[in-house]
């Protein structure tokens, strides 16, 4: 279902136009793709396996907005941070002197393509690919090995658009091969991050949908905004190199310090949602009746 609304999208010329919607730079297939290709098939798939207690509990977990005020901050603040950070000390004063001079334009360019992002785009498409399909394969698989496996299907989707953005053809199949392992092997290391914010935000898909607004931002209207003079090679770093870097380095540390775990708990452990720790249902339903 995916596939099928999704192809037929961004074939047509007026949905790959970035010029069409007002105020950001954005195509309509950036729209119309998540809510109509990923987050509908994912509620219909749910609604012919468990009927309306499954949409439900989608809906819930898509809308789960009672989460600490700390991980708003990190979802939305860690990586814009970190790839300031990490472009200052790679460009040095060159990119203070270009923050100074137009940092009035965070206001008028990156919050409103941070907003469109949230409310149109990365929520639903999160809502298909971190709600429903990755939520269930680390059920089965485990965290980890649902983050890779995730990678694929997630990859194969952005492929139609990455063609047309970059205007190639079938005579270009060894370089669109080329980028899309190079875009799968990146985005891993996101679906790492985003499989632990899922779980130690208690299963929130809006948190999740933050992070990656957060990160897309970052990579297209932050960087550029605030895009440094020179080369073509410096915008390649500061809008893309640094910020995979980044992300590279979150996914290793959420391994490392989760042991591999990435915040998921078993059957039967406490799971935090908001503030209140909660026992899943089905760790309930097997426990022992008391003597």
């Amino acid at each position: 279902m995916m596939f099928a609304v999704n192809i037929p999208i961004v074939c047509v010329p007026v949905m790959t136009r970035d010029d069409v919607l007002p105020v950001v730079r954005m195509p309509l297939y950036g729209i119309l793709g998540p809510i109509l290709g990923v987050a509908l098939p994912a509620f219909l798939v749910v609604a012919a396996i468990s009927g309306r207690a499954g949409v439900r509990e989608l809906a819930s977990r898509c809308l789960r907005w009672r989460v600490r005020l700390r991980w708003y901050l990190v979802a939305l603040l860690s990586v814009p941070i970190a790839v300031l950070a990490c472009a200052t000390v790679v460009f040095g004063g060159g990119l203070v002197e270009v923050l100074t001079s137009r940092w009035t334009q965070l206001f008028t360019s990156v919050l409103p393509q941070l907003l469109v992002l949230i409310l149109f785009a990365i929520v639903a498409e999160e809502i298909g690919f971190m709600g429903f399909l990755q939520a269930r394969w680390q059920d089965r698989f485990g965290p980890l090995k649902a983050s890779v496996l995730v990678t694929v299907p997630f990859a194969l989707y952005h492929l139609p658009g990455l063609i047309v953005d970059s205007h190639l053809g079938l005579s270009e199949l060894g370089l669109i091969l080329i980028y899309l392992i190079v875009l799968a092997a990146l985005q891993m290391f996101g679906r790492v991050v985003m499989m632990w914010m899922y779980n130690v935000t208690g299963s929130s898909v809006l948190l999740v949908g933050l992070w990656h607004s957060s990160f897309d931002a970052t990579t297209t209207a932050f960087g550029r905004t605030f895009a440094i003079a020179g080369p073509t090679w410096k915008a390649e770093l500061a809008g893309f190199w640094i910020p995979s870097a980044v992300i590279v380095v979150f996914a290793l540390l959420a391994v490392a310090l989760t042991r591999g775990r990435l915040g998921h708990r078993t059957t039967g452990e406490a799971v935090t949602v908001g503030t209140e720790p909660r026992t899943r249902p089905e760790a309930a339903a097997v426990a022992p009746p008391p003597r």
